[in-house]
């Protein structure tokens, strides 16, 4: 079945990406002119052949999309290209795995600071959100380029992550580690919640370290997408540090 993608960035993304690109929805407007003269450069180097361009009204784009938020073009396109858990493990020594995350925002900004931090994205099959046309737009596109697994049990996949010798950090707001005090130069994945239910139980009970965030102002706890990004960054950081001083 095949997905729809909407948005300048995704669709300038998904032209450059892994996914074929069946079809370019514009809309008969002056933005839809505007970017039809744009489609040969996001192409060029990336594409042998443009994909056909099908001109359609902005309402009839907006109700085909179910979102007035598409700018004005929109691309139908394969099913999104989840990685096997294994690979991830194989190729990855840096890992964002979000227990039952259900907010697609929050998936696409995990997602584009992963792929900005060349980390993995673990998301299990059940009870969370997967890679829509909605995330695709608020990760601006990064999800065509970022490395993405979809697992059965995030818990299972945690335990062979260990055996893999990946360290796993949980983060929650009332956890007594720091997330600064750690050596983040090892095979690491970092384990971040829903908001508002957190961490499973089962999948707390895995990590090696509960982590969290010093918090000076009055709000309990961070966008579990701004603390994905504050942890691999670190983890970035700590790494080119290291490097440097070899």
């Amino acid at each position: 079945m095949l997905d729809l993608i909407y948005g300048r960035n995704p669709v300038r993304e998904a032209l450059r990406g892994r996914r074929q690109v069946h079809v370019i929805l514009l809309a008969t407007s002056e933005a839809g002119n505007e970017l039809e003269g744009l489609l040969p450069s996001w192409c060029a180097g990336f594409r042998t052949v443009q994909p056909p361009v099908d001109r359609v009204s902005p309402a009839e784009l907006t109700n085909r999309l179910k979102t007035p938020d598409h700018q004005g073009i929109a691309a139908v396109v394969d099913p999104y290209p989840y990685l096997e858990p294994e690979d991830v493990l194989r190729d990855h020594t840096l890992v964002v795995a979000l227990d039952e995350v259900q907010d697609p925002h929050n998936l696409g900004a995990v997602i584009r600071s992963a792929e900005g931090a060349g980390a993995a994205v673990i998301i299990p099959r059940h009870r969370a959100v997967e890679v829509t046309g909605s995330v695709v737009k608020a990760s601006a596109g990064a999800t065509e380029h970022a490395a993405v697994s979809k697992v059965r049990n995030l818990a299972d996949f945690l335990g062979e992550a260990k055996k893999e010798g990946f360290w796993i950090y949980g983060a929650a707001a009332r956890a007594s580690e720091s997330y600064a005090g750690q050596d983040y130069g090892y095979s690491t994945c970092f384990v971040l919640g829903s908001e508002g239910e957190g961490l499973g139980r089962r999948v707390a009970s895995l990590c090696d370290v509960m982590v969290s965030l010093p918090l000076a102002g009055r709000v309990e706890s961070l966008n579990v997408s701004v603390t994905s990004g504050i942890l691999l960054y670190e983890a970035v950081r700590q790494r080119r540090l290291k490097v440097g001083g070899q």
